[in-house]
């Protein structure tokens, strides 16, 4: 029996609780907001390339289409290494070739050189003898950087993932013999993302003072970006300044290609505001509930913009008015 009358009694001291908060008003106020100018911005990748052939070889394989995710590193085309191999075995041969001139001249010097105290040698030969060793030394050089050569036109052949990324266009087939210098492959990199907006003469003034763009989020907040980067000069033909600004995913998963809402802030106005808590739709109607003394009315409202706390209202309220501060609670504590 105690116990239900301690529920009852905890049951009702929270729905006085719940009616005081949800009838709680606060007076409609006048501040100083700051005025946006909202623009188009769209999304653009930091990391988008075009993978390109480095060696004159036939596609053999290509292991990636279209709209594929690749991680970095990973084998994207193979090019036919046949003709490089060759070339590399001639070039060892060569080296090999080269080593044995190399051997036979340095065992040519060195007999002269012996012969030369006995003066059994002439200073020509010796000079000979001499210029044929540089020549062989030379020659094995030649073969090594040959050899090198080849070996890093090799892993040309095999076309590796710079970054990870997803697969934008195709430019190549199995089978085509890839031209040095031909696009292959292009693509774009994954979770880095900026926003790029082209910001009107009129505004340029106003992103110098600030230093920052207001930009909305994917959950559509406005959220302030100050890491902007902006061009030293306006476009001839658009008479726009291009500015850029590196966006998070978590804030921003839009696609790149994608529109997003920009705004740049100017002079502060006063503006009639009230808390965003006090708002709450009425169908396509935004209203409020004013306190007039003892009683409460609904009232539509023309909503401007907003902050963080509170929104404009445009028109529906004067400065002498109280509106509920949590009005869409309270609506619904009057229909229990």
């Amino acid at each position: 029996m105690k116990m239900s009358h301690l529920i009852t009694l905890t049951s009702t001291l929270l729905c006085f609780i719940f009616s005081v908060q949800a009838s709680e008003s606060v007076a409609v106020k006048r501040i100083q907001l700051d005025t946006k100018v909202v623009l188009n911005g769209h999304v653009e990748a930091i990391s988008e390339s075009t993978v390109s052939a480095q060696v004159n070889a036939k596609v053999k394989k290509i292991h990636v289409d279209v709209d594929d995710q690749v991680a970095i590193g990973k084998v994207l085309i193979e090019l036919d290494n046949s003709e490089l191999k060759a070339q590399l075995a001639k070039a060892n041969a060569s080296l090999k070739v080269a080593q044995a001139n190399a051997n036979q001249a340095n065992s040519e010097y060195n007999r002269l050189k012996e012969l030369t105290s006995n003066s059994f040698v002439s200073e020509n030969d010796m000079t000979k003898a001499s210029s044929a060793l540089e020549v062989a030394k030379a020659n094995i050089s030649l073969a090594k950087a040959q050899i090198a050569e080849v070996k890093q036109q090799l892993t040309y052949t095999k076309v590796i993932a710079p970054y990870s990324g997803v697969v934008t266009a195709r430019h190549i087939e199995v089978g085509e013999t890839a031209k040095f210098g031909q696009a292959m492959l292009s693509g774009f990199a994954v979770n880095q993302n900026r926003l790029i907006v082209h910001v009107p003469n009129s505004l340029v003034s106003d992103i110098d003072a600030n230093k920052s763009l207001l930009a909305q989020t994917s959950q559509g907040n406005w959220t302030e970006l100050t890491n902007l980067t902006i061009a030293p000069n306006l476009d001839k033909d658009t008479h726009t300044l291009l500015v850029r600004a590196n966006i998070n995913k978590d804030s921003f998963n839009q696609r790149p290609g994608s529109f997003i809402k920009v705004a740049v802030k100017t002079d502060p106005r006063s503006a009639l505001v009230v808390p965003i808590s006090s708002v709450f739709n009425q169908g396509d109607l935004s209203a409020v509930i004013v306190k007039l003394g003892e009683h409460h009315v609904l009232r539509q409202v023309v909503l401007g913009d907003s902050d963080d706390q509170n929104i404009e209202v445009l028109s529906g309220l004067t400065e002498k008015d109280s509106v509920v501060r949590f009005g869409a609670k309270f609506l619904a504590s009057q229909t229990k």
